[in-house]
């Protein structure tokens, strides 16, 4: 008998393309000029003229000078940055759903993500009464709201919008529900 097909999860880490791209394209102008100047050197005979200053102040460091020793340091604190980066998990892009009546959680998955959500309470907030606009963003644990409303009365419709909001999260099925944070603002 074979196992059961599982999908991969939907629930993934953010890629961090970014500072990989970053750091493959400084790596790789290293490795160019490195290439360049050593043909150079081949073809010529003698190292490129640019080179004669820093070749002459490189020559007079020993190993054990301060300048020697800083460069060193910065390069392993950078090293080590780089490496804490590449195995240290991201970010989870989305929010976990509960599994729909009669579904095998073992074998499938509903994700949202946190911009899909953000837009849902956005949205959401937008339709409530007393509200003039609402801007809302979102991270895995908590939600946060700024609305403006024209109402005076700005505490009773932060704790009306809030616990409407977490009611919303509940009908979606968010699990573990993130924690709410609605911030009114009265515009004159």
């Amino acid at each position: 008998m074979s196992p059961s097909a599982r999908s991969q999860p939907l629930r993934r880490r953010s890629s961090r393309t970014v500072p990989a791209t970053i750091t493959s394209l400084i790596l790789l102008a290293l490795a160019v000029t490195g290439a360049w100047i050593g043909i150079s050197r081949l073809i010529n005979g003698v190292w490129p003229s640019f080179l004669a200053p820093i070749r002459q102040s490189l020559s007079a460091l020993t190993w054990a000078s301060p300048a020697v020793w800083t460069a060193a340091v910065i390069l392993t604190v950078v090293g080590l940055i780089l490496f804490l980066a590449a195995i240290l998990p991201g970010k989870h892009t989305t929010l976990r759903l509960r599994d729909p009546e009669g579904a095998d959680s073992r074998s499938s998955e509903t994700v949202i993500s946190r911009r899909g959500l953000a837009k849902i309470a956005s949205t959401h907030l937008d339709q409530a009464d007393g509200v003039d606009s609402a801007s809302v963003s979102a991270t895995a644990r908590k939600v946060t709201a700024d609305v403006r409303t024209p109402l005076h009365d700005a505490p009773e419709l932060k704790g009306k919008l809030q616990s409407s909001l977490e009611r919303k999260f509940d009908q979606i099925g968010v699990d573990p529900a993130p924690r709410v944070t609605v911030r009114v603002r009265t515009t004159p």
